[in-house]
């Protein structure tokens, strides 16, 4: 969602979100917390954009 707004730095992301997507997050880390959750989740990321290129015909194409 960071990227999707063009939110290119972390910390005007969480203030954002702390001012305005506050019902959509009943909690919401302070920076330290969401770096640790960040990069934790770097592999679980990755796994996913995998999968869904190798699902798509894209994925055979020589373009």
């Amino acid at each position: 969602m960071q990227a999707l707004l063009g939110f290119t730095s972390e910390a005007r992301w969480l203030r954002h979100a702390h001012a305005h997507l506050r019902h959509l997050f009943p909690y919401l880390h302070q920076q330290s917390g969401w770096n640790k959750r960040l990069r934790r989740s770097v592999d679980l990321v990755r796994r996913v954009m995998r999968e869904l290129t190798t699902d798509t015909a894209l994925w055979l194409d020589d373009v």
